[in-house]
């Protein structure tokens, strides 16, 4: 479904160029959840961005559907780390899941907007609710109504539960799991958590400074079997929170 071919994303900056991403290659099979994992500044959301239209490819190629990005645009929706910063203070919840169905031309627009609250746990009462009434973990399902409601083929989240305490990211990520499950959604999951990783992903490859490391199953970070001195360092410093995480997502707490 997604196939990146050394990719870089180069940005200028008042010091002058800087590669955000380089020679990133990699590539997502249809249905599959895909995570890319590192430290903060390490490439991995600008990925994304450049996926979704949102940053510019310096050089290499993006590949969507097996075609150079001519997916419709609905394809391909993002859900961002920050619920709050993500919506419109002054917009209620229906005029946030009534904007996309307007741009992309979809009709039925109550039926649609009741079924996507529902889909995220959110009854039809919160329609009318601006963000600042809404909890973060509330946010966040508006957030993923938002990006399901034109129905995309795939999901882009960038570190989606990090903004959340550890009982509503366990929620979210369990509201995911479903939503992968029911509509055979193709993920790409942006996240320093490798719990959060380890619950959704088959697949994981591991970013530093914006470049690809290692790329393995997530059976072998479960058994940190990694290959690369920075992959066994970082299993090494998220060790200690990450058990904790793991055991209130259910995950193996080896992990």
């Amino acid at each position: 479904m997604i196939r990146v071919d050394a990719l870089t994303v180069r940005f200028r900056t008042a010091a002058g160029l800087v590669d955000a991403v380089r020679g990133a290659s990699f590539h997502v099979a249809a249905g599959e959840v895909f995570g890319l994992v590192g430290e903060s500044g390490s490439g991995k959301s600008t990925i994304l961005r450049a996926l979704s239209g949102l940053a510019p490819v310096a050089e290499g190629s993006l590949h969507i559907a097996g075609s150079d990005r001519d997916m419709r645009r609905r394809d391909v929706q993002m859900v961002f780390q920050d619920p709050y910063g993500s919506l419109h203070p002054r917009f209620t919840v229906d005029e946030t899941l009534r904007e996309p169905l307007r741009i992309n031309g979809i009709g039925d627009h109550e039926a649609r907007i009741v079924n996507a609250l529902r889909e995220v746990g959110l009854n039809p009462s919160f329609r009318f609710r601006y963000p600042h009434q809404l909890s973060g973990g509330q946010r966040q399902r508006v957030a993923i109504a938002r990006a399901l409601i034109v129905e995309p083929r795939i999901l882009l989240l960038d570190e989606p539960t990090s903004a959340l305490d550890v009982s509503v990211q366990a929620e979210i990520l369990n509201l995911l799991k479903r939503l992968h499950r029911e509509r055979n959604l193709t993920m790409i999951l942006v996240s320093h958590n490798l719990a959060v990783v380890g619950f959704l992903c088959s697949r994981v490859a591991i970013m530093r400074n914006g470049e690809i490391v290692e790329e393995l199953p997530i059976e072998r970070i479960r058994a940190q079997k990694v290959e690369s001195e920075y992959s066994r360092s970082l299993l090494l410093a998220t060790g200690g929170y990450q058990r904790k995480v793991a055991e209130a997502y259910g995950v193996d707490a080896s992990l």
